[in-house]
């Protein structure tokens, strides 16, 4: 992501995520229709742990950061 626009419908996009997973129970359904976001706000440098990408400019956005989080905590739930 590039522009502030890209970051702001990024941010929206992730809040919505947030609000279908607080009512939808199927988890996996939930991991596939967001993989495409989850990527597009991860940044993956080599050796290390993805990490999210939600500053642009001084401005952090807040729901892709804490759908960053939430996404790799169902990963993990699902996978151990």
């Amino acid at each position: 992501m590039k522009k502030e626009k890209d970051f702001c419908i990024a941010n929206e996009n992730a809040k919505e995520a947030l609000k279908e997973l607080m009512f939808d129970a199927n988890k996996v359904k939930w991991l596939s229709k967001y993989q495409s976001l989850f990527k597009k706000v991860s940044i993956k440098p080599k050796g290390l742990p993805v990490i999210v990408n939600c500053n642009f400019h001084g401005i952090t956005y807040c729901f892709i950061s804490e759908f960053h989080q939430e996404y790799k905590l169902v990963q993990h739930e699902l996978t151990n």
